[in-house]
Parts: structure tokens; sequence; C-alpha cells
């Protein structure tokens, strides 16, 4: 019998930038896949993305915000992007945000999103807030019954965000920390 080892989730750093944007990528190309205009899926390219998460890893403040990369074996599967709330009728100072938790397809279903969002939801309540938000995307029942049974409720937030061409209705969820 092979012996297996906990995957470890760590803080990101910029060397991390490359694979981070291909697990963003291609868990949007999976987890989006008959939920987005598939065009839009199929145009995606990992290294449009890796200067913006290089600029994001030099400029995240960990005292308040921070990527996680999970990694069972060398290289990261899976990441956690948090921070203060982005939302106006939330208090910054108090109410943190899981801004992204994404990992590779192959990689869902084996507790590796669970420790993502545990070690990121520690991170923000050391940091000192008091409650956490994320946002859904409404048709996105995978992640939202993954929310669910982590605790997470609705707290009636709607948006709907139109920045890339096409409605993207989102929900809010909430969780007490």
């Amino acid at each position: 019998m092979t012996a297996v080892t906990r995957p470890s989730v760590r803080a990101a750093t910029v060397r991390d930038a490359a694979e981070i944007a291909a697990i963003h990528v291609r868990s949007w190309q999976a987890a989006y896949k008959g939920l987005l205009p598939q065009d839009f899926l199929d145009r995606l390219d990992a290294s449009d993305r890796i200067e913006r998460w290089q600029d994001t890893l030099r400029a995240t403040d960990w005292s308040r915000s921070g990527v996680m990369v999970a990694h069972p074996e060398r290289e990261p599967v899976g990441f956690a992007r948090f921070g203060p709330t982005r939302d106006s009728d939330d208090d910054g100072s108090s109410v943190g945000e899981i801004r992204a938790i994404y990992l590779l397809p192959e990689a869902w279903g084996k507790g590796l999103g669970k420790r993502l969002m545990s070690a990121a939801l520690a991170r923000l309540t050391s940091a000192g807030y008091s409650q956490a938000t994320l946002w859904v995307l409404q048709s996105n029942a995978r992640a939202r019954r993954f929310y669910e049974c982590g605790g997470w409720l609705q707290d009636g937030g709607l948006k709907c965000d139109d920045s890339l061409g096409f409605p993207l209705p989102e929900i809010r969820y909430r969780k007490h920390l």
C-alpha cells in the first residue's frame, strides 16, 4: 500500500505566477463550460495572465491579504486569493473576502479545495477579520454546493458583472469567522 501524504498549502510567491495563471485558465475552462460562452473560454490563455499574477503577488500586503497555493507534489494544483472585501456595503476592516479559489480539474474532489479554504479563512481570521464573503456565479451549482457544505450562507447580495462583454449574475455568500 502506498502512503498518502497530506498536501501542503503555503503562501504563494512570485515564482508561482505561471502555475497560478495556468490553474486559473484551466479551471475556468472546465468549471464554466456550459455556463460561459465557449468561444470566450477557448480564447483564455495562461500567458496573458502571468504578468498580472506577478504584479499581484509582488504587491500583496500579507498582513491583510494573500494568495495560498496547494501542492500535493512539487507543482501547485490550486490557489486561493483573499483580502479585505471590495464591497461598498461592508467594512473592509472587519470583513474579508475570498476573491478566488480554483483547482486544476484533475484535483477536484480530493479535499484540496477544503484545505485551501481553511488556510485562507485562517489567514483572514489571524488578520482580524470577523466575517468573510465571496461571490459565486449564480449558475455554478458545483461551487455553490462546495461553499454551502463549508458553512457559507447566501446573504442576499446580488450583482451582475458585464466587464467581460456578457452578463455574469453573481450571488454573495457570507461566513462568520
